[in-house]
């Protein structure tokens, strides 16, 4: 079993980890809104008409309403919990935010009622709401706190492994570069202008490289004589068509940079033999 393999099957337990423990920390909001959903409700579920609905999320309560002609609730007017610092969970402040209009239908007329009484009750029952509102919030912080470290515990240990993972594989292909040399695939019936292009300097660029191999590193490792093996097109006469001719090419001191921008841009392109 290859090292590769091992983290696969340990990337693999990982992930799996993962979804619960993102499970649990959803739930755990799920049930921090149903709380503040209830309190929410009996401040305000008075004012609302049949049909009508409150959607409660972790930092907004949205008013809606059916309306003819749309399938779906439309929003009548929506609160916000502001924080005091966007690092805080403690909010200071009820904003309100409603749309304007000048239409004089039975709908809009209805809905400035319904507006009028929300902002009734948050001018009277601002401070217990926010109150309410912050309680819930620090009653339920430390558990879903630790359900959350939970999860980025693990998905921070899933990103070390896939660095692991790239970094084997960098290495293999170096390995193979440097001895057997690499290969790029050409579909049958392709045009070798399709196959991919270096820049070997800056104001050089070797095109339709079929394979590539490294002959010798600099001392420092930053520069590489490669061989390149090139397509090119040459007219058959006998067959009236262009057919594809290998040619090797020895570049001299090419940056290693280079080098590894070339394979990190075309490595689906190459061939697994």
């Amino acid at each position: 079993m290859t090292r590769i393999t091992i983290l696969e099957q340990k990337l693999v337990q990982l992930q799996e980890k993962r979804n619960q423990a993102g499970i649990t920390c959803r739930d755990l909001e799920e049930a921090r809104i149903d709380i503040i959903s209830r309190m929410i409700h009996e401040y305000f579920e008075e004012v609302l008409e049949e049909g009508d609905t409150i959607v409660v999320s972790s930092d907004r309560v949205e008013f809606t309403r059916p309306q003819e002609g749309y399938n779906y609730n439309k929003e009548l007017l929506t609160l916000y919990f502001n924080n005091r610092d966007w690092r805080d969970e403690e909010a200071d402040s009820i904003q309100t935010s409603f749309y304007s209009t000048s239409e004089n239908s039975e709908y809009e007329l209805r809905r400035m009622i319904l507006i009028g009484k929300v902002g009734q009750i948050v001018l009277d029952f601002k401070d217990d709401i926010l109150g309410k509102f912050n309680q819930i919030k620090a009653d339920t912080k430390e558990e879903l706190s630790k359900a959350r470290k939970v999860e980025w515990d693990i998905e921070k240990e899933i990103r070390e492994v896939n660095n692991q993972i790239d970094k084997i594989k960098k290495e293999n292909l170096f390995s193979k570069l440097e001895n057997e040399g690499i290969e790029f695939e050409l579909p049958e019936g392709k045009s070798v202008h399709e196959l991919p292009n270096i820049d070997v300097r800056f104001d050089w660029t070797v095109y339709n490289v079929k394979g590539i191999k490294i002959i010798k590193k600099t001392t420092s490792g930053k520069s590489a004589d490669i061989e390149l093996k090139v397509m090119n097109n040459v007219w058959n006469m006998d067959s009236q068509s262009y057919n594809g001719k290998e040619q090797i090419i020895v570049v001299e001191k090419v940056r290693m940079d280079n080098v590894e921008r070339f394979l990190q841009y075309n490595s689906e392109r190459i061939s697994a033999s």
